[in-house]
């Protein structure tokens, strides 16, 4: 029987696109959102997900519903929300949700304040060009992909983007608690007023416990030029192996960019320093997908120069 899923509040980019995604997996999908926009219901339309109109319908939620499915913004008095408690429906925040769906494949999550969206952008070049499947769950646009969220039966690997906001209007808890990673990338730390976490304390204290849920026998992949994030990488398990990285070699040869490596020299177009510490980030996680070094930077090679 074809499980069904409720998602609240598709207006959200992120809702938006795991409502399509699973609804291409094979889920019966419905929805609801104030402010629907043509360009919303026409990609709703396209693959066949369920919405009633503008506004919340919570006369339309039953108990054959399998999940209900908060997006960030959806709040305590949500007509839907109050409807799904007195069914004694499932509701999962996003991140929960995504767990649940990738609960048996390798959890890559990258985190930090910075370099994701490249780091993420340079996995997926080097696993595409060598044939690897992959499931992906992105709070931001990357370009090599057709929106933010995949999900399939197939792929073994599965690629999330951290996101370090509250979760929803249940639970206060921050969304890269919940992934568990395999994998876990963790690049640098800046803490800002207008984030969520009220202290700097607090902050660091969330990433904390994103270095504590890293799955038995995990990687963990940090930068070693942040001095906080080299203090996380202290506490680690020790079930979990380390990997620090910083800025790659490279070298300027007739007038072109060259990274330096044991397999030899492969030309970039991008020398800076963000680029070529991402890239060491990407390799490492690469690695331990199975992709060897040299595959990787012969597709990075390539990667750089269609930017």
């Amino acid at each position: 029987m074809m499980r069904k899923v409720h998602l609240i509040s598709v207006v959200e980019p992120l809702v938006l696109d795991l409502a399509l995604a699973i609804r291409q997996k094979g889920y019966e999908v419905s929805v609801s959102g104030e402010e629907l926009t043509d360009d919303i219901a026409d990609k709703l339309q396209e693959v066949d997900c369920t919405w009633y109109g503008e506004g919340w319908f919570p006369e339309k939620l039953t108990k054959n519903i399998q999940f209900v499915v908060l997006g960030a913004m959806v709040k305590q008095d949500n007509p839907e929300l109050i409807r799904a408690k007195e069914l004694s429906l499932l509701i999962l925040s996003i991140p929960e949700f995504i767990f649940q769906q990738t609960k048996s494949k390798t959890r890559v999550v990258v985190a930090g304040s910075r370099g994701k969206k490249s780091i993420i952008s340079m996995i997926v070049c080097a696993l595409r060009r060598q044939k690897l499947a992959f499931d992906y769950a992105l709070t931001s646009e990357v370009p090599l992909l057709p929106n933010r969220v995949s999900m399939s039966y197939e792929a073994r690997i599965a690629i999330i983007e951290e996101d370090e906001h509250v979760t929803s209007a249940l639970e206060k808890r921050f969304q890269l608690e919940f992934y568990r990673p395999h994998i876990a990338v963790l690049t640098n730390l800046a803490w800002s007023e207008k984030g969520d976490h009220i202290s700097p304390e607090s902050y660091f204290e969330t990433y904390r416990d994103f270095v504590a849920s890293i799955e038995r026998e995990g990687r963990f992949i940090y930068y070693l030029g942040d001095y906080q994030v080299k203090a996380l990488s202290q506490l680690v398990r020790e079930d979990i192996t380390s990997f620090s990285y910083e800025e790659h070699s490279i070298v300027e040869k007739e007038d072109k960019w060259l990274l330096q490596t044991r397999y030899g020299e492969f030309p970039v177009c991008i020398s800076d320093e963000f680029f070529l510490t991402n890239l060491n980030a990407a390799r490492l996680v690469c690695r331990q997908l199975g992709v060897k070094d040299a595959d990787f930077y012969k597709a990075l090679s390539e990667y750089s120069s269609s930017l």
